[in-house]
């Protein structure tokens, strides 16, 4: 492949120094009318690549308007439908946090209650009991040591 573009292109070199080498030998009418052919050659390429970009510029501009139509008709709903979802998830999760929070305060609020009303009077039961119990061991224990030495 890049041998036949060497080619291509050496051939083109030697024709491009062949016509400078014969229009400086050629007489001058000649040089003028090759001139003129060359401008009209030069603005037929120009009126060409302006049809072309023109016709660029219009296909470019029907692409833009399809991608705004597909997104609009296509992308643009499922991203919405994608929202609502996404609400309603962080709506139920919110609600679950404020469930989770709620029994969490309910928790704190009845171990604090069944501390304080509930255990807090069993504790001072079992105190007076253990009390009762010593005082009674250790009176009976007087009584078992007075009856010993009397």
């Amino acid at each position: 492949m890049f041998k036949w573009v060497g080619i291509v292109l050496s051939i083109l070199v030697v024709l491009l120094i062949a016509f400078v080498v014969g229009m400086a030998l050629a007489p001058e009418g000649f040089r003028e009318g090759s001139r003129d052919i060359f401008i009209m050659i030069i603005a037929v390429f120009q009126l060409v690549s302006s049809v072309v970009l023109i016709a660029l510029l219009v296909a470019l501009i029907y692409v833009i308007n399809q991608l705004n139509k597909l997104a609009s008709k296509n992308i643009i709903p499922k991203i919405d439908d994608a929202m609502l979802k996404i609400n309603d998830v962080l709506e139920t999760t919110r609600g679950l946090a404020n469930n989770v929070s709620d029994a969490a305060t309910t928790a704190t609020s009845s171990t604090t209650f069944v501390a304080e009303r509930v255990v807090s009077p069993i504790i001072r039961i079992s105190s007076l009991v253990t009390g009762v119990r010593a005082a009674a061991t250790t009176l009976a224990r007087r009584n078992a040591s007075n009856q010993l030495d009397s």
